[in-house]
C-alpha cells in the first residue's frame, strides 16, 4: 500500500483547512520557542523519571510492571506533545 507521501500526491489533497491545520500540529516537529518551553520538557522528563525509578524499586517483576512503564513511557511522549505542540484551536483552558 502506498500512501500520498511515497507516491508523490500532494499529502494534503482533500483535506479542508482545519485538518491541514491539524495534521500539521501532531506531525510537525516543534522545536523549543523559549528556555521555559525547555526547561517544562526537562522537568517533565524528570518528574516521569522519578516515578519510573520507584516502580523499578518496589514493584515486583512481571507483565503488570512493565505495563507500568510502558503506561509511563506513553505518559512522557504525550506530556511532552502537550509541551510541544501549539494548542488545538478551540481546545481547553490549560490545568483542566
Amino acid at each position: 500500500m502506498t500512501g500520498p507521501a511515497q507516491s508523490g500526491e500532494d499529502l494534503y489533497a482533500g483535506l479542508d483547512e482545519r485538518q491541514r491545520h491539524e495534521l500539521d500540529r501532531r506531525c510537525d516537529y516543534h522545536p523549543p520557542v523559549d528556555l521555559a518551553t525547555a526547561e517544562a520538557h526537562a522537568a517533565w522528563r524528570k518528574t516521569i523519571k522519578g516515578a519510573m525509578a520507584e516502580a523499578m524499586r518496589s514493584l515486583p517483576s512481571g507483565r503488570e510492571t512493565s505495563m507500568v512503564l510502558t503506561s509511563l513511557d506513553d505518559a512522557l511522549m504525550y506530556g511532552n506533545a502537550a509541551i510541544a505542540r501549539p494548542p488545538m484551536s478551540g481546545g481547553r483552558r490549560p490545568g483542566h
